[in-house]
């Protein structure tokens, strides 16, 4: 694809986001459940999980586009919070509020942004 935006690349770096977020999520919850930490701190290892998550998404994205990395990896930081913030309402039958949400999501798109210009750079 010659120049244009590549939403294969967007979908492989959301779908790559994913398995890491699943992969983290079940490596966290080990070490939470084997260690003495209160489970105060499941809620930031959920966060933290959510953005590394992201990123890799992000840098897979910019990585397999080869061209335009802000851009794919922003798209496949909000691709992967859609997926996550579905999955989230539909497990815990619950809402995020608009401010809430609208903040994670340019979050999302930043931390994104950040990890394809990253794996295009690289």
């Amino acid at each position: 694809m010659e120049g244009g935006f590549d939403t294969a690349a967007v979908l492989r770096g959301a779908g790559t986001g994913a398995v890491w977020s699943a992969g983290l999520l079940v490596l966290s919850s080990l070490v939470l459940y084997m260690s003495a930490q209160p489970m105060a701190m499941a809620p930031w290892a959920a966060i933290g999980v959510a953005w590394l998550s992201v990123f890799a998404g992000g840098f897979s994205a910019g990585r397999r586009a080869g061209r335009a990395g802000l851009w794919h990896g922003a798209a496949a930081g909000i691709a992967l919070f859609v997926v996550l913030y579905l999955v989230g309402v539909l497990a815990f039958d619950t809402h995020v509020s608009l401010a809430a949400g609208s903040l994670r999501a340019v979050a999302a798109l930043a931390v994104g942004a950040l990890g394809g210009a990253l794996g295009l750079a690289f």
